[in-house]
């Protein structure tokens, strides 16, 4: 992850979380080039795969 203080792309997670109500991760990070500490949260998106077809419109993947 890249640190928004130095921009460096080297950073290290010092404590990772759930968070609210257990859908959530909230991580401590680290960057090991200006060792500024800052929070990041995290949350699975849940969007289902779409597929475009030639027309344009949009259809759910059906898997085999």
């Amino acid at each position: 992850m890249r640190c928004p203080f130095c921009h460096v792309d080297d950073t290290r997670v010092i404590d990772s979380r759930l968070f609210g109500e257990g859908d959530r991760v909230r991580r401590r990070r680290q960057c090991t080039g200006c060792n500024s500490r800052f929070t990041t949260y995290e949350q699975a998106e849940l969007a289902m795969p779409r597929l475009v077809k030639s027309d344009g419109s949009r259809d759910e993947f059906k898997g085999a």
